[in-house]
């Protein structure tokens, strides 16, 4: 089964699951007994250490030749959302409320993404770990609403949810295409191509082109590496968050920002981050003048993904 986090990541919404950065396991084969399968998802578990509340859920289907699937899909779950609504008219006023817990969180921070433009910041309450903020869907679309989480290794997307505005909701996990993928095509090195994208989306909304850095593209392809070698996605895998990461290597920016993604190919990658809130941001943040690109592929043909975004002044 292939492992395709974007695809993995649309069905957990469309099911109502809020949480993000979901790892899937799959056995094909013929029939094990209940303690082997338990002893497999147990090393399979153990071997990205746990970031949160650890949830998993699993199924067994008999195959028609006679051999067995077993699927699990697991989360680290740091925050709980409240239910939300996802049809609703356009115009409709909503309500956002979470609760942040199984990490220490200093701060949070809600922000939607409507069907068009740049990511809308909502003024947002925090205390005693709950998160409450309030928008109007007042295009009809495609919302996604996304609950960051400021932690001891940075903001961490904690939690995400869809809203269909006027609108029916997809069926396919494909993404819609996103602004530049064309400016990729071309390029047979997935960071060159990355970056074709980045600029070409940039300028889809009338920003400049960002500078490519040799110093962030080696910030960049060391937490790529950082990030395969762990088996998960955060911006404080390996050596420190993503400043520290920087002044290790000279560099003292006025301005931070970090991409970090997992897909099949730098076009689904670009595709992931450009339909997430504060990837989006970072994309489209006219403070910032260059960028590093850093790209690890897993022995499965996944690409890991980090964009290091400064700015000096």
């Amino acid at each position: 089964m292939p492992d395709d986090p974007t695809a993995l990541s649309f069905f957990l919404r469309r099911a109502g699951s809020p949480y993000v950065w979901a790892r899937q396991w799959a056995l094909y084969g013929p029939r094990l007994t209940e303690p082997d399968v338990a002893a497999r998802l147990e090393r399979w578990s153990a071997a990205a250490p746990a970031q949160g509340e650890r949830r998993c859920g699993v199924v067994r289907v008999d195959a028609p030749d006679g051999q067995e699937l077993i699927v699990a899909v697991s989360v680290d779950a740091i925050a709980w959302l409240a239910p939300l609504p996802t049809h609703v008219l356009p115009g409709a006023w909503l309500t956002v409320e979470a609760t942040a817990r199984a990490v220490p969180v200093t701060a949070a921070h809600v922000v939607v993404l409507g069907p068009r433009g740049r990511p809308r910041p909502l003024p947002t309450s925090f205390f005693e770990g709950r998160v409450l903020a309030r928008f109007r869907a007042d295009t009809p679309g495609r919302w996604l609403v996304q609950v960051l989480l400021e932690t001891t290794g940075g903001p961490r997307p904690a939690l995400e949810a869809l809203v269909f505005a006027g609108v029916e909701g997809s069926d396919s996990p494909d993404p819609t295409p996103a602004p530049g993928e064309a400016a990729g095509a071309a390029e047979g090195d997935p960071a060159h191509a990355l970056h074709a994208m980045l600029d070409a989306a940039r300028a889809s909304e009338g920003l400049g082109p960002l500078r490519r850095d040799d110093r962030l593209d080696q910030v960049a392809q060391q937490h790529a590496e950082q990030l395969l070698a762990a088996a998960r996605l955060a911006h404080d895998v390996g050596e420190g968050d993503p400043r520290t990461r920087m002044q290790a290597l000279g560099l003292e920016p006025y301005l931070v920002g970090e991409n970090v993604a997992r897909a099949a190919s730098a076009t689904r990658a670009h595709r992931a981050l450009w339909a997430s809130p504060s990837h989006r941001a970072n994309l489209l943040d006219e403070r910032y003048r260059s960028v590093g690109v850093g790209v690890a592929a897993d022995p499965g043909g996944g690409l890991w993904v980090v964009e290091s975004f400064s700015s000096d002044d």
